[in-house]
């Protein structure tokens, strides 16, 4: 038992590295995100996970030092997703830096810049009746001003045409940082989506 509690703790590791990898090379060129600017991002990432042990899947507790500022990341994300479902697009880009960029499955492997591309699905598609979840959130506070945040997106829809329910979730992650006092989400990775009908 011992032995795959350590390769599920191994497995969490290598995964959440992995996003926050990602993301901050991605987000590597935006100004002020990272406060320690000479070191490489390699670095940043060891940094990061030496900081404190990752928990398993599940508990939902935060990397690194649990703090007031990671708890309102998690919030304003769930908060921006709510809007999303809603088409909500006001309130949506209120959460957003107008120079946003992003690798979503729609974007065929090229960056999204911007929120045009994502204001033409608010204005094009009307949304079924669905829930979305946040599962598993990882906060890391990069600095007081800047974050990013893991997580896995569980959406749980119902078809009313066919009268069945199903549930889709993606590997989501985001980087936000405080632009004149307000949290604003600068960058945005999300993973291809898994359909599971429910029985």
């Amino acid at each position: 038992q011992q032995t795959i509690d350590g390769l599920k703790k191994f497995n969490a590791r290598r995964k959440l590295k992995g996003a926050i990898l990602t993301t901050v090379l991605a987000t590597n060129s935006l100004a002020g995100i990272f406060t320690k600017k000479t070191k490489e991002a390699g670095d940043i990432i060891t940094d990061l996970i030496a900081e404190q042990p990752i928990s398993l899947p599940g508990s939902g507790s935060f990397v690194g030092e649990e703090s007031p500022e990671a708890a309102e990341i998690q919030h304003l994300t769930q908060q921006l997703l709510d809007y999303e479902v809603k088409r909500d697009w006001i309130n949506y880009s209120k959460l957003c830096h107008p120079s946003i960029t992003g690798f979503e499955p729609q974007g065929h492997g090229h960056m999204i810049k911007g929120l045009e591309f994502q204001r033409f699905y608010f204005e094009t598609t009307t949304s079924t009746p669905h829930k979305t979840l946040i599962m598993d959130p990882q906060v890391t506070m990069l600095s007081p001003e800047s974050a990013v945040i893991a997580y896995v997106r569980i959406c749980q829809k119902a078809d009313p045409a066919t009268n069945t329910i199903y549930s889709i979730h993606s590997n989501e992650s985001r980087v936000w940082k405080r632009v004149g006092g307000t949290w604003l989400n600068m960058h945005y990775h999300k993973s291809n989506t898994t359909k599971v009908a429910t029985p």
